[in-house]
């Protein structure tokens, strides 16, 4: 039975992902949905400050269309109130709610492999304190920090997953992208061959116009 002022929502996860949070919830013994319930009400606050634009439908469509793969349905008992707020900002920004929640879930058990090879620098040595449950609190009430810290407060607007397979042999990790502006998103599919051209032709007429 449906406990007073919660209400369930369905999404759709990455199944490896899915295989990997409930494995390492049941590790750390935390009850999913009330960790979730918290850290997502915090979290879509944290979008809604960062992603000062509204995705355009191409990119919406086009994340939407990279299917993360092997999904598998979850289906999560959240707060009323906490859905209403992530219904609001998603549909403000234009972002589908998959994509929030996946891109949460992700860099929860992402490695360091994993933020290597996206490029993104993150804080790694943070200075412990003296009561241990303070410094496990701190870590699962702002589990990102150490991204957006080294990130001008980026999390959601980057790092940006390339269109493609996520390293040598992965899979095309694309749909894990939440928001991606109009000029990223013109920068991500132009013509490469054709900028290192302009770049060229800008350094000579710089050169012939007696510029260093």
């Amino acid at each position: 039975m449906r406990k007073p002022g919660k209400t369930r929502i369905m999404v759709q996860l990455w199944g490896q992902l899915a295989t990997v949070i409930a494995r390492d919830f049941k590790a750390l013994h935390i009850k999913r949905d009330a960790y979730l319930n918290d850290l997502f009400k915090r979290e879509i606050e944290n979008l809604a400050t960062e992603v000062t634009f509204r995705n355009s439908d191409m990119v919406r469509e086009t994340i939407q269309q990279r299917r993360l793969p092997n999904r598998v349905k979850l289906t999560l008992e959240l707060d009323e109130s906490v859905v209403e707020r992530i219904d609001w900002v998603l549909q403000d920004k234009n972002i589908a709610r998959d994509s929030f929640v996946n891109r949460v879930l992700f860099f929860l058990v992402a490695k360091k492999i994993h933020l290597d090879y996206l490029g993104v620098a993150y804080e790694n040595k943070v200075e412990a304190g003296v009561k241990p449950l303070d410094d496990a609190w701190g870590y699962l009430h702002d589990p990102f920090f150490q991204i957006r810290s080294c990130n001008e407060g980026s999390f959601y607007t980057a790092p940006y997953f390339a269109d493609g397979p996520f390293g040598p042999k992965g899979p095309n990790l694309f749909g894990l992208n939440t928001a991606i502006s109009d000029a990223s998103w013109e920068l991500m599919n132009c013509d490469v061959n054709a900028l290192f051209l302009e770049l060229d032709m800008l350094a000579e007429k710089e050169t012939c116009d007696g510029h260093d």
